[in-house]
């Protein structure tokens, strides 16, 4: 749809909307029920009342690059959030909805406080904001509504496929992290050799490699395109620290312990790639499925009982020892084959709809450029 903008009217938020702030939660509210409070984080915990209901929720306190929301249904909003609502016809709630989305990166702008970004409320309440007829704003409103849930149903598929993964993988292999169908057991430093990552200087200059990171492993299993993995230069660099086809590669430390013991196949084939300090790289020397091995290593109660929980609460690092000491159970190579042909499958289909969720979001990412820049 084509829109002419210079018709469109330029309006302050607070002279179309009402603002209101949540409120204070209090000890009688906390005792647990069906309602979430919402704050400026997210959901915390639950409470018996609520206080909005299909809301638009923007966060007062500790302001994050993504500081707006629609949450849907009845919620609890305490005092670290505010609400926005139409106060006139000539503005369409779900047209709002769309264009706070769109205010995200000039809300936070409006953050003061160094150690702790909260929002400057008078600044934000004049915020410009320009609102088009109201045919054009429903029609504007329902494309972007169209995208988001063509976003969200590709979401779900993937999330479906890889639940599908999961079933087949514990309905072959049982429980691995207390090994309940009692398969041979061997320390995974008897599968294989490990390796600590590259520790370079950013002013190095010499040969440019590609270099895997902690950004770079996201939620992915395997990483078989390097297109978007960073470069760096070194001026020589030892060929043990290059990745080979069907190495593992673990994150071995990081601020955020949620992202310790993540790991990754990886496939660089005829591009030389490094990995940092930051990491640990797995190449195993017997036959084992690379495929079933990373399924053991990220299974959410292996990696709790054995990674996670075996070098105490708070975890920030693991180690080559700690590694080498993993209880693997190690099934027939036919059963990991053929679990690995299943996975291979299922993959594949997962490949496809995530090019399809990235061509949708970056649709989603013109169109709101296009109406609301």
């Amino acid at each position: 749809m084509r829109v002419d903008k210079s018709k469109w009217t330029s309006c302050t938020l607070d002279s179309v909307c009402d603002i209101q702030f949540g409120t204070r939660i209090v000890k009688k509210q906390t005792e647990a029920g069906q309602y979430y409070v919402y704050g400026g984080g997210g959901a915390t915990f639950t409470t018996k009342s609520y206080n909005r209901e299909n809301a638009i929720t923007v966060s007062r306190f500790a302001l994050s690059r993504e500081c707006t929301r629609f949450i849907e249904g009845k919620f609890f909003l305490n005092d670290s959030g505010l609400t926005l609502h139409p106060k006139t016809n000539l503005l369409l709630f779900k047209f709002l909805k769309w264009h706070t989305f769109a205010l995200n990166d000039k809300i936070y702008s409006l953050a003061r406080g160094a150690a702790q970004k909260n929002l400057d409320v008078k600044r934000f309440s004049k915020l410009l904001i320009k609102l088009p007829k109201s045919d054009e704003q429903c029609t504007i409103a329902s494309e972007l509504d169209a995208l988001q849930e063509m976003i969200d149903g590709y979401k779900a598929q993937i999330a479906d496929l890889a639940d599908l993964a999961q079933s087949i993988f514990h309905n072959t292999f049982g429980n691995v992290a207390i090994d309940d169908k009692c398969w041979n057991i061997i320390p995974m430093g008897q599968l294989g050799d490990f390796k600590n990552g590259l520790n370079y200087s950013k002013e190095e200059r010499g040969k440019s490699v590609k270099i895997i990171g902690v950004g770079d492993f996201q939620n992915l299993k395997c990483i078989s395109s390097f297109d978007n993995i960073s470069y760096i230069e070194v001026e020589d660099i030892p060929q043990e620290y290059l990745l080979n086809n069907e190495d593992i590669v673990f994150v071995r430390s990081n601020g955020n312990k949620n992202l310790v013991g993540r790991c990754l196949e990886v496939f660089p084939n005829d591009i030389d790639v490094t990995f940092s300090g930051f990491c640990i790289r797995f190449r195993k020397s017997v036959e084992i499925i690379n495929k079933y091995l990373v399924a053991v290593l990220t299974d959410v109660e292996f990696k709790n009982t054995h990674i996670l929980k075996s070098n105490g609460i708070g975890i920030q690092n693991i180690n080559q020892k700690l590694l080498s000491s993993l209880p693997i159970p190690v099934p027939p190579i036919d059963m990991q084959k053929k679990y690995a042909s299943q996975v291979e499958s299922i993959e594949k289909q997962k490949e496809l709809l995530r090019q399809q969720l990235a061509d949708a979001e970056t649709l989603m990412a013109e169109r709101m450029q296009y109406y609301f820049s």
